[in-house]
Order: structure tokens, then sequence, then C-alpha cells
């Protein structure tokens, strides 16, 4: 009998697969896309087949230990190999990207699963990874993230428990985000596109959450004999979602990691044994899901979607190439698009699913921010005044900034250069950095000039403190305190008056994509709001000048960065080098070299960490990029991570 030869990709960070010998009692059927454990140098790997080979033309060929389950079919091989080139990533670690836990050869139970983490108070701090810096800052961001968020993100289990150890990090049992109430109505939008959905890539910028949900429940009913997959960016709203459907369907899974490696691979096995409605994270992209007839990217402005660990995939490049390889529908949904989808959308690369997106009419009230004494007293006032009121304070601190208003200073922090927050413990104030943790000491007056210093921004706590101190008990049940994040969950339910505080806090952190966070923070809150909407801002003007229009503002946004040369009208690429023991200035001149001929659009140098933005014209520049990583992966004291941003998805 002739011998096989297979293909083999083992998660190790090299850019070329390995060749193996089936021996002649294994299993050979159907071959491309099981797992096999095959010996590489002295260890036992486990590795996926991408493909059969001839017989190779050198003579020592290691064989096979054991052929295993069926992971993925040639579709998923083709796009894992498409993703591996464009992302100049190795294609060992590509694959392990997408493949279930329990296909990895080690897994381990972790008691870090349905937990919450959250930034400890009083915590001391004296030295961070890069990495670690990151999963403080997020956390400092969104008050809170769930362990699956932190492993879709990119953290990895070492850097969490290491700030857990150091007191950092405080972990929490799961919580359940505003459930009061979740009320759909059959709504009967003209959604022409419901029976007539090309093998085309779709915009749905439908504005309210529950509205495309109505339209997904719509669209399941009218799919017969076929499979839909839903891709969400929080393990809760895959909860709220499977809620949903399970009420009006059969073989409805959730897919994520927040479930046990066990029950991932039993609804890996059944989405790719019969049709199911499958609602999953970032995790459940490449599952070859039986007779696949649409994919929904829903949020898909969400920066989840662009992974922090490598490779660093963009979540709809994936869905690019599910649309060009299976033939089917995909659907970019958001209240508000990205500026990526909505340039390809103007470019007619990609269809509108629905008409401009309407927006209720509320009455809108613009409030100036004046200081935090005087608009907690507004508050106050609506909150008397309203049969339900909902208050977004953006973050959870006492204060974001302390200023002066006079000469312009800020209180930052002397050791990173990150901004210091206010923070109130036992009636006492004092100031705290968001991102390396240190503390100081409060001070009422300006250091340079000694004026009084004004503090900016409210936080959640402070604000739900202010109102049960200041309103009799009868009123309490009248309002809620929520975070921004807490409010990305559909189940807020609607309330009479949402109250905005402070949204602009974004753009006291210059970026080239502040104003467009900014925006989405304004507009957001709209989407629970019934009748009247507050909002408590320095930006008047700004908001005024758009008048609430999402369209307007997308469009001047574009026609910001096109002339400014800014994403997405730019490819760019973001390369991180992290060196041990080795000065960041010398590795500097040997990348400066190496890329000389590339345009550098930024770029950091510090210690043991260096950061460059080269922009890109084709894809024969990228070529010198994994030339880069080859090279420089023999160096046993570099490591370095690629992030490829191209201007869109055609």
């Amino acid at each position: 009998m002739e011998e096989i030869f297979v293909e083999v990709a083992v998660p190790v960070p090299l850019f070329n697969t390995f060749v193996y010998r089936i021996p002649l009692h294994l299993n050979k059927a159907d071959l491309i896309g099981r797992k096999v454990k095959v010996p590489f140098k002295s260890t036992k790997h486990y590795g996926i087949i991408l493909g059969v080979k001839n017989q190779p033309d050198f003579s020592k060929v290691k064989d096979v230990f054991s052929v295993e389950d069926k992971v993925f079919t040639e579709k998923e091989i083709k796009m894992i190999k498409n993703l591996s080139e464009f992302y100049i990533s190795p294609i060992g670690l590509t694959v392990d990207y997408f493949v279930p836990n329990k296909i990895r050869e080690k897994n381990i139970k972790d008691p870090f699963i349905g937990k919450l983490f959250f930034l400890k108070e009083n915590s001391q701090v004296k030295k961070l990874t890069h990495k670690q810096k990151e999963l403080l800052e997020l956390l400092y961001e969104r008050d809170y993230l769930t362990y699956e968020d932190l492993k879709e993100l990119g953290f990895d289990r070492k850097t969490i428990k290491s700030l857990v150890d150091k007191g950092i990090v405080e972990v929490k049992e799961g919580l359940s985000i505003l459930k009061d109430s979740l009320v759909l109505s059959s709504y009967k939008e003209d959604y022409e596109s419901i029976n007539t959905l090309k093998n085309k890539i779709y915009l749905f910028d439908e504005f309210y959450p529950e509205k495309r949900l109505n339209y997904y429940l719509q669209l399941t009913q009218k799919i017969k004999n076929g499979s839909i997959h839903i891709i969400l960016p929080s393990v809760e709203l895959c909860n709220i979602y499977y809620e949903v459907f399970s009420r009006r369907f059969k073989n409805v899974y959730v897919y994520n990691d927040s479930i046990s490696p066990s029950t991932q691979w039993q609804v890996w096995k059944k989405a790719m044994e019969q049709n199911v409605i499958l609602i999953g994270t970032v995790s459940s992209a490449v599952i070859p899901i039986k007779n696949q007839k649409i994919l929904i990217v829903e949020e898909e402005d969400s920066k989840v979607y662009k992974s922090k660990r490598t490779p660093k995939i963009d979540i709809k490049r994936v869905a690019y190439y599910i649309n060009k390889e299976k033939s089917i529908p995909v659907i970019f949904a958001s209240s508000i698009p990205s500026l990526e989808s909505f340039l390809s959308l103007q470019k007619k690369q990609i269809l509108h699913l629905n008409n401009k997106p309407k927006i209720n009419p509320v009455n809108i009230q613009i409030i100036p921010h004046k200081n935090i004494n005087s608009d907690l007293l507004v508050i106050k006032d609506i909150i008397t005044k309203s049969r339900s009121c909902l208050i977004v304070a953006n973050k959870s601190y006492y204060s974001s900034l302390v200023v002066c208003e006079r000469c312009g200073w800020q209180a930052i922090c002397q050791k990173c250069g990150y901004h210091l927050s206010v923070h109130l413990k036992e009636g006492k104030k004092y100031l705290e950095c968001g991102r390396c943790k240190t503390k100081y000491e409060y001070t009422p007056l300006c250091p340079e000039c000694d004026f009084k210093t004004t503090e900016t921004g409210f936080g959640k706590e402070k604000v739900e403190v202010f109102l049960k101190k200041s309103l009799p008990v009868e009123f309490w049940n009248k309002f809620k305190v929520v975070s921004s994040l807490e409010l990305k969950t559909l189940s807020v339910g609607k309330f009479e008056t949402v109250i905005n505080l402070y949204p602009d806090f974004i753009l006291d952190f210059p970026d080239f994509r502040s104003e467009y966070e900014f925006f989405k923070k304004v507009m957001i809150p709209i989407t629970v709001c019934e009748k009247n909407y507050v909002a408590i801002t320095n930006q008047e003007e700004e908001l005024k000048r758009f008048n609430f229009d999402v369209y307007k503002f997308l469009t001047w946004e574009l026609k910001k960065r096109e002339r400014l040369n800014l994403p997405p009208f730019i490819k760019v690429i973001k390369l991180e080098i992290f060196t041990k023991n080795l000065k960041g200035s010398i590795v500097s001149n040997y990348v400066e070299e190496f890329f000389k001929n590339l345009k550098i659009i930024k770029k950091s140098v510090l210690d043991n960490y260096l950061m460059y933005i080269f922009e890109y014209k084709n894809e024969e520049d990228k070529k010198i990029f994994k030339d880069f990583y080859e090279k420089t992966l023999k160096k046993s004291n570099i490591k370095i991570t690629i992030e490829v941003n191209p201007s869109n998805f055609q």
C-alpha cells in the first residue's frame, strides 16, 4: 500500500510547515483539517493537517503518532492560510488561534472562569511589564472586565494572575448586568433584503439594537435547512442573545471562552454535524458550521474585534474571507458604523441592508458642564421631574482630572506620564494613576501658579452617593446610575429620561480616533431613551454642528482623516519589539536600517520596548516584515509582534 505524507501546521513561531508520514495502521480517511500528534524536536506536539503531500525528496521523515478528530474542513484551512499570509503570522500560531481549547495539548481547569476583574483600591505598584500596563489601562477605561473578555482581548492567564497576586487587580464573582426588562416588540421594518440577500457583505446600521435583534429573529425564521452564525463582542451579549433565541428556536448553542473546553468541543462538533443557530464571540469565527447560510457580526465597530493577542487579527477580515470562501451573505451591524465600513459603503464595496437609519424623536437638551456641584444639582432636579431616569456615568472614579484653568496645568503621574484621577476614601481625597496605580497627595492649589484647581468629570460612585444623600428614599427607585460599559448590553430597557454625564472625557486624551469615540459615547445612550435626552458636556458647539446626525458626522470624520492622511485612507503596520537585557536605542538603529525604504508614521523607543508604525503600499512591502520576523526570531533576547491594519476589506 502506498505511504501517505501530510503537511502539518505545528503551533510554533515558524512560518514553514512540516511533513510527516502516516503509518499504515492509522486512520487515513478525510485527512485535511484533522488533529494529529507528532514528534517535534525532543517533544510531542499537536498539529493540524493542512494537506496531503507527495513523497518528499529527503529520506528522514518522522511518523505521526496518532490521527484524531476532524477540526476543520478544507474551506477553513484555506481561510487560515490566507489570514496567516495577510497578517504576517506563522501558520502554526494562526491555526492555534482558532482551534477549540480541548484540541490544545494542555487544558487546565481555570479558577478564573466566570469571574470579573476590577482595579483594586489602595494598591502599590513599583514595576510593571508592558502587557500588565496595557491590561490596567483597559480596566481603567471600562470599569471592569470579565475573564472571558480579557482572554478574547489577548491577555493570558499568567498576566492576569500576576496582577491579582500583586494586589493590583481584584477578582469577584460574575455579576448580572442590569436585567430590568428585555421587551422585544414585533417591529415590521421593511428590509427587502430579508428575502433577497445575495452572497455579498452588507452594512446594517439600524440605530436601535433591539430592532437589529428583531431582524435577526425574523431572518432566522425564514432560513430553512441551514445554519446561522452570530458573532458578538462580549460574553454578556452572548447570554442575552441565547436567552432570546432559545425561547423561539431549537438547536441554539453558545460558544465562547466562558464555557469549559469539553462543552466547547461538544458545541463545535454539533455545529459540524447538524443545522444550528450558533451565538459566539471571536473564538467561534472559523467553526466549520454545517450548511451555513449567513454570518452576522454584531457591533462591528467594537474594539474587541481587533485582537490584542498574536496573531493580531481583525474579525471583519475573517468575515471577508468567509464571504469569499463560503459564498454566503455577511452582515456587519452596529448603531454607529466603523469608519472602515462606512467608507466601504460609500465606495460601493459593500451593500446597504437598510435605508439611512432613523432615530426616534426625543427632546434633546445640551447643558454646558460648569462644575461638579452645579451639575449634580441639575441631575437631582431632572430626577424629581421624571418618571424614570437613567444616568450614564462614564467612569467609576470620583473625578477624572485635576486641572488649572488659569495656566493649563494637569495632574499627571511622575512615573509614567498618565493622567491622575481623584479618588475618595473615608472622606479624604487622593490622586491615583490609572496606569501604574501610583498614589499622590491631593492638591487643591496648582503647583505652577498657586491658583485653585478644578476637578473635571463624573464618576459613577460619586453620583450615586450624592443622589441617595440628597433625595428622599421614595425617589431612589426612579433612577439608575450605570457605566457606559453596562449600557452596552441590551437588557437595560427604556427610560423616560437619559442623562449622559461628561461623555467628552475621551477628548482629554488626544488621538486621531478620539472624536469618533466621543460621538459614539454621545449617541449610544439615545438608544434607551423614550422622551428626554440630556447631555452634560463641554462640547456644545460640536454637537450642534452635527445635530446628532450619524451620517453627517461620519462624512465629516472621513474628510478630516483623508485630509490628514490617516486610517482608513492609508495602510499601516504596527511593529512592537520587547527586549531583554538589550537597550532599545541599539535595536532602534537596527530596525530603522532594516525598514529604511518605508515611511515611519510614529515611533516610541524605551529601555526594553520599541514601537513603530509604518505606512505600507502593497503586499510586497509586507515581505520585509516577514524577513525581519524570521531573522529576529533567532535572537533569544528579542520578542516581536506585528499588527497589520489595511485601509479596507476589499
